[in-house]
């Protein structure tokens, strides 16, 4: 009983400050804040039936401490006939959000793969277009990029391991991740923020193609993560905030939950196609702890 009502509080809540956003977004005017020297941008990724989210999402990133070269939205031209876009978009273009359009994709990899076409030699910040980001967030993974600047960091993570000499994708420590965590462990999740730093990937990652066969629709964590690995790149945890909320969940509907929600077995069966495209295993099982 005391559970329920405490999630139905944080979803009221979560309402709140969500409300509070788009309401400050109807009457802003002024152009998003923009570092023509920063070296990186950040994207995010929508569609129609979440895309009205958007304006309080990016309103509330406009606080950032540190902020980015430019603000991408990555949009289907599949999901937009004839590229119309309602109003509340149309505002957020004229006040500075670039919009990556692309074709044949419209699966959560979009939020990246096409921007890193696009900006190939500018770091990447992807983030979720359902969640009021806290304005340290960007400030956060900068801070921990200038010591580790070949890095790819995310606030948010799992511990990898494996179990009988065999790789699951729940095969994981209970605690998540933080900064102590070994690199060849990092499994991070993208709700939180990660930075990609420029040709931090296996070139593999861009075959949409394959992206077609794997993970046509969610996976994108699983994708970009076993091409970090395939690319000799280390991952780093930073692990949430203790003293704030790095981000609020937008309160969700049937109408704008992810399109994409397959059933447990078809997420294994994507992970180990990827690990097996990207020709991992050997890595995985030579670097991988083994679990009891």
């Amino acid at each position: 009983m005391i559970s329920k009502l405490i999630k139905q509080l944080v979803q009221l809540r979560n309402a709140i400050i969500y409300n509070k956003w788009d309401f400050l977004a109807k009457f802003n005017h002024s152009l998003f804040k923009v570092n023509s020297e920063a070296q990186f941008v950040v994207s995010i990724a929508s569609y129609p039936k979440r895309a009205h989210l958007l304006p309080a999402v990016f309103e509330a990133l406009n606080t950032q401490k540190v902020v980015p070269q430019k603000w991408i939205l990555v949009l289907s031209e599949e999901e937009w006939p004839a590229l119309i876009l309602p109003s509340y978009l149309n505002k957020l273009v004229k006040r500075g959000i670039e919009i990556v359009w692309v074709q044949q994709n419209t699966f959560a990899v979009k939020k990246l793969v096409p921007v890193i076409e696009k900006y190939p030699d500018l770091g990447i910040i992807t983030l979720d277009d359902d969640i009021i980001y806290h304005k340290n967030l960007i400030q956060g993974i900068l801070k921990q990029k200038s010591q580790n600047p070949k890095a790819i960091i995310g606030y948010v993570g799992k511990v990898m391991v494996k179990k009988e000499s065999q790789l699951h994708m729940y095969y994981r420590e209970k605690n998540a991740a933080n900064s102590k965590t070994p690199s060849n462990q990092v499994y991070l999740i993208g709700w939180g923020g990660i930075y990609y730093p420029p040709y931090s990937l296996h070139e593999k990652v861009l075959n949409m193609k394959e992206i077609n066969r794997i993970v046509p629709g969610r996976g994108s964590d699983i994708w970009f993560w076993a091409a970090a690995i395939a690319n000799g790149t280390s991952q780093l945890c930073i692990g949430l905030p203790v003293d704030y909320n790095l981000g609020i969940a937008i309160p969700q509907n049937n109408q704008t939950k992810p399109k994409d929600r397959p059933k447990t077995d078809v997420l294994l069966d994507r992970f180990q196609m990827t690990i097996d495209y990207f020709g991992i295993r050997e890595k995985l099982l030579a670097n991988l702890p083994n679990q009891d």
